[in-house]
């Protein structure tokens, strides 16, 4: 028996209809679930189906004839739509014996623990939504054009969420097919109602309010806060993990925790919370969030009912037209948050609103320096200035901010971190950039300001979290970094680090010296929980390169420098998820061992120039690795060197690029190719003198079972390619693009290529396409391929 989480791709009895019987299954079991129902409710309508009277039976009774009855089907079909806690099959009369497929389409994904294999959706596609919602409307309405506009404004507010689509589906099936009713009245009173929560919605329509507030009820009261203090952001805004989170503490909604990091690892499992049921959803980028927009709607009402005013703690100004969204009356549960965009000067605020301002953030505003005010902020948590790329300095004032935990100032003018940056002894998180200086406007009597002021760092006692971003080419940097090591090494709760090491004496130091590096016991035996370190000279640009949107749930390594490899890059590495080897002369990673690899998920190669391959050994290596990216390996002539590769190496790889290596001839061996099974996305460019993809890749298994998943293959000016394997045809199951360009010599593509059958486009230019030798099967691979292609 198979059991998966569906996800609610699509509406349950849209796939019931999909289904064919008997030629997929001999019966096919539909049950729509809900709150409501338990188990007694699906084994009465199992039997029901199944044409026995259930009313009579007891419970063991309904269990065994259940499952006499199923026992008799060569294969059925059971779907549980909407189903809210966890369904012991067993007790309902399913169990292994049976040859039946159970599908549990939920919201909630420890409904869903335990099955075969679990299906994450977040939301369905426009044509999905359409189709279920007027499954549930009723197809006799779809072209009433009276009612059209209405429709798709409903459709488009309902955000793909297929709870949604369900609730208001029904109840416009309901009241537009009641007696003597208008019903276009119905669909603009409706549409009124959704686009408007704030109004209280009347009649059946409550229950889609109800039915959704029933999820944010069951949150813990600050839990709660969490959730309805997102809702104040414009449903347009995709907002980073960590700033949620900091706003989050901030406003006091996770004092529990003493230090940052506890906050953070809460904040994390809530976020997952959030989108696991349903409440937020992901962004469009990795590690973002954004609200629904019905739940974006109807917060202030949510809100209200609990008498809970964090949603109106927010004000949120852009331009400078703040004075006239002041509420009349400061009150400290409805002014906490102050966000300015793009202002031209700092605001005057009356002095009754200093003492509630929790949150200050000033984003791409044009003033060049704060006002003497701020110091008035004394309960200020957070302060956030980045892309003020006109500020200067930073105040002396800024000095008493006591009980400042977070402060921001990155991708500023800001030359120096003056000495009153000192005074802020409850700061917990620090982010800086210093730029370069412009004209004298860095000099003091003729002398260049220091990045950093003498001893700054090391009065910032409860600094958990630190991030300096210098320009490489600023010389001020290496003049002061041994002693600004020096300090950061005596900070002892760092938990999170981003640095720029220009030399390897200077990281070595760190390593040997560093307080929160070598403090290792119970309580905090992961010394560093995130890092980004880069160590060895670096380009202009490439620190920009290396800063990535994600602030404190990575650790990443950067290494760029001679020819040996350190013990104290070896400790670190030990510890990475993410690594970069740039312009090394190391020969291979294996020099590294294994041990030492076996946690990376991210592994970047790149100009290399005495590389001749990524691993050359028999131990396990890259169990972890998920993406590989290799560019400019001029002597690279192997992937994996020798031709057995351990069991688990490279079994989690799902992204590999590589480009520019001029002497590799073939990607994988065979025996390497049959390894990545979770493979997704695999780009070759400029590979001079390939010849094939994977070397003797021919035995039937190989066929059969090579990139199952792989989505997306790019071949890209390998002017030497002149097939994938040999004479095999791949499978692909998973295929959906293939594009291939300046590669004259693959004539015989459409032969490796002609069983992925879920192939959706080609990219391949013209001149090639009008050379391809087809396969022996008539027309029909040239006919279905030609529909596909897309010139280039």
């Amino acid at each position: 028996m198979g059991t998966n989480r569906s996800g609610e791709k699509y509406d349950m009895n849209r796939l019931r209809q999909e289904i064919k019987v008997p030629e997929d299954f001999d019966i096919v079991f539909w049950i729509e679930v809900s709150r409501d129902r338990d188990k007694r409710y699906i084994q009465e309508e199992l039997l029901k189906r199944l044409k026995v009277n259930p009313k009579e039976l007891g419970d063991e009774e309904l269990k065994n004839m259940i499952y006499v009855k199923l026992k008799n089907y060569r294969k059925y079909l059971l779907l549980l739509d909407d189903v809210f806690s966890n369904i012991d099959l067993e007790k309902v009369g399913i169990n292994d014996e049976h040859k039946g497929k159970v599908v549990i389409a939920s919201r909630y994904k420890q409904v869903c623990m335990g099955t075969n294999e679990e299906i994450e959706v977040q939301r369905v596609s426009g044509t999905d939504a359409q189709t279920m919602f007027w499954d549930r409307v009723g197809m006799d309405l779809k072209y009433n054009p009276h009612i059209k506009t209405q429709a798709e404004l409903i459709i488009k507010f309902c955000s793909g969420m297929p709870y949604l689509i369900k609730l208001i589906g029904n109840y416009l099936s309901v009241m537009t097919r009641a007696e003597n009713v208008d019903c276009e009245a119905i669909w603009r009173s409706t549409c009124d109602l959704l686009t408007s929560p704030r109004g209280k919605p009347k009649g059946d329509l409550e229950t889609v309010y109800k039915s959704l507030k029933f999820e944010i009820d069951k949150l813990e009261p600050d839990d709660k806060s969490c959730f309805l203090y997102l809702a104040s952001f414009p449903s347009i805004h995709e907002l980073l993990h960590d700033y949620i989170i900091e706003c989050w503490r901030a406003e006091q909604f996770l004092n529990d925790f003493v230090e940052l990091g506890g906050a953070r690892n809460y904040g994390c499992s809530l976020l997952v919370h959030f989108v696991n049921h349903f409440l937020l959803e992901k962004g469009t980028k990795e590690a973002q969030y954004k609200m629904f927009e019905f739940y974006r709607r109807v917060a202030p009402r949510i809100a209200r009912d609990d008498n809970n005013c964090v949603q109106e703690s927010r004000i949120l100004v852009t331009g400078d037209s703040f004075l006239s969204c002041l509420p009349n009356e400061p009150n400290s549960k409805r002014f906490s948050t102050l966000l300015l965009q793009k202002i031209s000067c700092f605001p005057q605020i009356p002095s009754p609103y200093f003492e509630f301002l929790r949150l200050l953030e000033l984003y791409k505003a044009k003033i060049e320096t704060l006002p003497s005010s701020i110091s008035s902020f004394r309960n200020l948590k957070a302060m956030f200035l980045k892309n003020c790329d006109q500020l200067r300095v930073l105040c002396d004032e800024i000095g008493d901010l006591y009980n400042l935990e977070i402060l921001d100032i990155r991708h500023t003018g800001i030359y120096n971190l003056p000495l009153v940056g000192g005074n802020l002894t409850t700061l917990k998180c620090l982010r800086v950039s210093i730029r370069n200086g412009v004209g004298n406007e860095d000099r003091v009597n003729g002398q260049a300001r220091q990045v950093i002021s003498p001893n700054v760092l090391a009065r910032l006692h409860s600094l958990e979290e630190l991030g300096i971003d210098v320009n490489p080419t600023d010389g001020r940097w290496n003049q002061i970094v041994e002693s600004v090591v020096a300090e950061v090494a005596a900070l002892t709760e760092l938990t999170t680090l981003c640095f720029y090491f220009p030399t390897v004496n200077s990281f070595e130091t760190f390593i040997r010296t560093s307080m929160s590096w070598n403090l290792n016991n119970e309580w905090r035996p992961e010394r560093l929980r995130s890092f980004k370190i880069i160590v060895g000279q670096q380009q202009e640009n490439s620190l920009t390169e290396f800063d990535a949107f994600r602030w404190s749930a990575e650790k990443r390594l950067r290494f760029s420098a001679g020819e040996a490899f350190p013990n104290a890059i070896l400790k670190i590495l030990k510890k990475a998820s993410s690594f970069e080897l740039i312009a090394h002369k190391a020969a291979n990673l294996s020099v590294f061992s294994a041990d030492n690899l076996q946690g990376l998920e991210v592994c970047e190669i790149k100009d290399c120039p005495e590389m001749t391959s990524i691993i050359d050994g028999d131990g396990a290596a890259f169990q972890c690795l998920k993406r590989l990216y290799i560019d400019g390996l001029l002597k690279l002539e192997h992937i994996w060197k020798n031709s057995v590769i351990p069991e688990l190496s490279l079994i989690q790889l799902t992204n590999l690029k590589l480009k520019g290596c001029p002497m590799l001839e073939f990607l994988f061996s065979e025996k390497v190719a049959v390894q990545l099974k979770e493979l997704q996305y695999m780009q070759i460019e400029q590979c001079k003198v390939i010849k094939e993809i994977i070397k003797d890749g021919s035995r039937v298994e190989f066929e059969s079972s090579a990139f199952p998943k792989l989505k997306n293959l790019e071949l890209i000016k390998l002017a030497l390619l002149s097939k994938i394997c040999r004479d095999v045809s791949l499978k692909c199951d998973s295929l959906e693009t293939l594009t291939i360009d300046a590669c004259m010599e693959l004539k015989n593509f459409p032969s490796t290529f002609q069983g992925a059958e879920k192939l959706k486009d080609i990219y391949c230019n013209q001149n090639l396409w009008d050379q391809l030798v087809w396969p022996h099967d008539g027309n029909a691979t040239k006919i279905r391929f030609g529909n596909l292609h897309r010139s280039t």
